[in-house]
């Protein structure tokens, strides 16, 4: 089975070597033959991978240690399940699923983009088989997961344990897939540019669907990865800012500035040169998160093992952006805009604002992620950037995104006229100061805290006001308010489903701030029977049950819990010590609420019976995870296409019905 995957890889190099050649061949000669030759070529190479990847698992659910990879990765002890974990869970079998899952999605992609854009295709295809060709040959020279050791040894290292958790088998192939999304997009507007098609906006509907796909991908990694860290890593918190997380961010940054920008280009025929910018930046980041991933000097407690493989990936960034920039700078000219900024006060300069400071934000982390190796080449000193300075600069812009993202709906695209900016922002301004008059009574006193839920608050108004406005209108026309409500959602999809994106960033935001702000923890040494209080918690030590099996001892503590008068049960905090990876995994006990968490995690346990706890009081994370489906829910809503009006009564032929949209479009454009 590994010789029949061995074969399998250097298939799939063959063919992706042909699929580019060939791909770049068809769409310069414009030969429709060998476009379609490398088409298939590239669906071809899905099974290859696919075969690969069973080889690979069926390694490890084996016990195959003559694998080098599966020796390193596994051993008996590890539970069978847990195969596929250990599948990506080292720098050669990542590579592997981002290769087999890139290759899956680019097919999809390749699909649906040779009918939508014909033109654009070929290229598109040629830019998405070189970003697998270059995943397969760092897989064929130079990590290869199916190579074989001399000598089988009788057991493997086996899995870090802090990967024995189920956020494993979702967070990671979420986060790495989402980095290589990235890709499609970029492939969409490259190949658009290379066709000379860049200027006219018929790839906008297509680098829109899968800018979306790929932001949705690296929203839930961001989101699960937190989540895994708040309840896995036993510290009380979902993020550090360290290099690797931050690598997901800023691409995420940017994605989330093309994905605005882009309906901007749809809709006015703006930002032409701008979005291409933005994808080019957005695919340029991934590719340094991925070299962050794959043991770059970035010092960081989630990246793989050292090697020098990092090396390949930062050149192969810094090769891709120099000819990103100079198809972009030769193609310049027509990417033309026909469209203007007309107005500071409007929607388009709203969009231009939010782009400008997600992009400040993620250069912001950029910097600070990178500058340990500035520091270390400058005078030999590393240094490191922690929270403080990331809370302190991206804290506030990211306040001014979620006011502009509160606004922005309000404005009219064009222009607006200061007395009509003001009259909109009446109800968002008494929302706001009725909501930090509020917060002052309950005891919220920090400025930033007071002005972060305010803010939400303006945010929440202006989503709201256009959920109300197209309601009411539609219930004034004789539709029953629950079907006005359901018609407004149907009439416009994309429009409304990325408010309901916006509402769960809003909860995101107010998770983030009372949590940042008013977290409480206390560390406690305590015996069984002990009790001990934290703020309206109180907690009593009932005692601990050790169990030993061949690569772990597992110590699991056993409290009772109150708030207040109410009581909550028991919560098991649990610890486990793995002697040959010398690491303890703890997994905190977490209580919790809509306002706030009780959370219980074991520091260590003595052998004179006390044992050391943290406990915390977390509020309003549950708005953090809860706001995860709502926004899934939003970017599907957002995904679906409007539907085009049919008139059948009229009995209009195709020829009279597709004249009709034509010249409707002519009046829009005229209009707008």
């Amino acid at each position: 089975m590994v010789e029949i995957g061995q074969i399998s890889i250097v298939a799939a190099f063959i063919l992706a070597v042909y699929v580019t050649v060939v791909g770049f061949a068809g769409g310069i000669l414009n030969g429709r033959d060998l476009v379609a030759s490398a088409r298939w070529g590239f669906y071809s190479v899905v099974p290859l991978l696919l075969i690969a990847t069973a080889a690979l698992i069926y390694a490890f659910v084996n016990n195959d240690f003559s694998v080098a990879y599966v020796a390193e990765n596994s051993n008996r002890a590890m539970p069978r399940i847990y195969a596929w974990v250990a599948f990506y869970s080292g720098n050669a079998g990542s590579l592997l699923y981002i290769a087999v899952a890139f290759s899956i999605m680019a097919s999809i992609c390749l699909k649906v983009i040779t009918k939508k854009l014909p033109y654009t295709a070929p290229y598109a295809l040629g830019v998405m088989s070189m970003v697998l060709l270059f995943f397969l040959a760092v897989i064929l020279f130079l990590a290869n997961p199916l190579e074989k050791l001399p000598v089988t040894p009788s057991d493997g290292q086996g899995i870090n344990p802090l990967l024995i958790h189920f956020g494993m088998f979702i967070h990671p192939p979420f986060q790495m897939l989402g980095l290589i999304s990235v890709a499609l997009p970029y492939s969409v507007a490259v190949g658009a540019l290379l066709a000379g098609r860049g200027g006219r906006d018929e790839w906008v509907d297509q680098g829109r669907l899968w800018g979306m796909v790929s932001w949705l991908i690296l929203t839930v990694g961001l989101l699960l990865g937190s989540w895994w860290a708040y309840t896995i890593l036993g510290w009380g918190g979902y993020w550090a800012w360290d290099p690797v997380e931050n690598s997901a961010l800023m691409p995420w940054l940017a994605m989330t500035a093309f994905v605005h920008s882009i309906m901007v280009q749809k809709r006015r025929g703006m930002f032409r040169m701008w979005n291409m910018v933005l994808v080019i930046t957005s695919f340029t980041m991934a590719q340094l998160g991925m070299f962050i991933n794959r043991g770059g000097p970035v010092p960081s407690v989630h990246s793989f093992a050292e090697s020098t493989m990092g090396w390949i990936f930062l050149a192969v960034m810094g090769l891709t952006l120099f000819v990103s920039l100079v198809i972009f700078v030769v193609r310049y000219d027509t990417l033309k805009s026909r469209g203007r900024l007309e107005s500071l006060i409007s929607r388009e300069a709203a969009f231009l604002a939010q782009n400008a400071l997600f992009l400040l934000i993620a250069f912001v982390t950029l910097w600070g992620t990178v500058f340990p190796i500035f520091s270390e080449a400058v005078d030999e000193t590393t240094m490191t950037v922690g929270q403080p300075f990331f809370n302190k600069v991206n804290g506030p812009l990211m306040l001014l995104l979620i006011f502009l993202m509160g606004v922005a709906p309000l404005l009219p695209w064009r222009r607006a006229t200061v007395r009509s900016l003001a009259r909109m922002l009446m109800i968002p301004a008494a929302l706001a100061l009725g909501i930090a008059g509020v917060a002052l009574l309950l005891g919220i006193t920090r400025p930033w805290a007071v002005a972060s839920f305010a803010i939400c608050g303006v945010a929440v108004s202006g989503v709201m006001q256009e959920w109300v406005r197209g309601t009411l209108s539609r219930h004034k026309r004789g539709e029953w308010w629950p079907k006005a409500f359901l018609n407004l959602l149907n009439a416009n999809r994309p429009r409304y489903g990325g408010y309901i994106v916006h509402l769960a960033i809003i909860m995101l935001g107010v998770g983030i701030t009372a949590s940042s702000f008013y977290s409480v923890q206390r560390d406690v040494v305590m015996k069984p029977g002990d009790t001990e209080t934290l703020g309206k918690y109180t907690f009593t030590y009932i005692g601990v049950n050790e169990e030993s099996f061949t690569d772990r001892l597992e110590e699991t503590a056993e409290f009772e819990v109150w708030a207040g008068n109410k009581y909550l049960g028991y919560m098991y905090p649990y610890r486990a010590f793995y002697p040959e990876f010398r690491i303890a995994a703890t997994r905190g006990a977490i209580n919790s609420s809509p306002m706030e968490d009780f959370y219980l995690v074991p520091s260590e346990f003595n052998e004179n019976g006390q044992a050391v706890f943290r406990a915390l009081i977390n509020p309003m994370v549950w708005w953090m995870w809860a706001s995860c489906p709502i926004l899934v829910f939003g970017t599907l809503v957002a995904l679906i296409p409007r539907r085009r009006a049919k008139n059948i009564q009229l009995g209009l032929t195709r020829f009279t019905v597709s004249n009709a949209d034509q010249n409707r479009s002519a009046m829009l454009r005229t209009k707008d």
